[in-house]
Formats: structure tokens, C-alpha cells, sequence
């Protein structure tokens, strides 16, 4: 990289907005460690499932086995554990959904209120669309 002594007289994104910005510099507590080749593994988290998905999945097999088997005092805790987590992640899902149905709701009356024939042409076009 060459240095560049006019860097202080530059706009905020003048420059290469195209970059790949990685996920722990948001947050600095997520560590992505792939274990195979990472190209792969990165493409299977953006294109397939992510890993909280595989994780569900594992989580729903691994309780429904539980559930039926006979199970040492320290592994039924363990369970009890992972159903008490698996429980907390879907209320935590189901508040998410119902925020964004709140804000959604929100936004509608609010371009009801202030822009009446782009609200009436929203909802035309999407009528129309549920229809098609």
C-alpha cells in the first residue's frame, strides 16, 4: 500500500466502500475458527445454513433423544440446560418477530398520515402482487 500524504483532506467513504469488513470488529467477543477450508466453510455459513441453524438442529435432535432415553443425573441436567437455553431462543425470536411487525405497522400508519397516495399505491402494488 502506497503512503498517501492528502489521506487527512478526504470524504468519509471517498475511498474503497467495497470492502469485506469481518464480523469480530463489530464484535469483538465473535471468533470464527474454521476448522476445514475456510472459503468453504464461509460459504456454507452465507449460502447454506449459519451456524445458529446447525446448532438448532443438533439442539432439537440431541432433546428428542433425551427425552425418551434414560439418562444419568448429570447428563439430565445438562438437558435441562439446553431445553431452558432452546426455550429462551425462541422467545427471544418470537419478541424479534413481533418488533418487526411493530415497526413495520408503525412505518405504514406513519406514511398513511404523511404521504396518503404512496400508501394507497404500497398497498395496491402489493395486493396486486398477493393476488398474481
Amino acid at each position: 500500500m502506497q503512503f498517501d500524504p492528502f489521506w487527512l483532506f478526504r470524504s468519509p467513504l471517498s475511498g474503497n466502500v467495497a470492502e469485506k469488513i469481518s464480523a469480530p470488529w463489530f464484535s469483538p467477543s465473535l471468533t470464527v475458527n474454521y476448522a476445514g477450508d475456510p472459503a468453504v466453510e464461509e460459504r456454507v455459513v452465507n449460502e447454506i445454513a449459519s451456524y445458529g441453524s446447525q446448532i438448532g438442529w443438533l439442539n432439537d435432535v440431541v432433546l428428542a433423544l433425551a427425552k425418551n432415553a434414560q439418562l444419568p443425573a448429570d447428563l439430565a441436567e445438562t438437558v435441562q440446560r439446553m431445553t431452558d437455553t432452546a426455550n429462551k431462543i425462541e422467545e427471544l425470536k418470537a419478541a424479534s418477530r413481533n418488533a418487526t411487525l411493530t415497526a413495520a405497522t408503525m412505518a405504514l400508519d406513519r406514511l398513511k398520515q404523511e404521504q396518503p397516495a404512496a400508501y394507497t399505491a404500497l398497498l395496491q402494488t402489493h395486493i396486486a402482487d398477493a393476488g398474481a
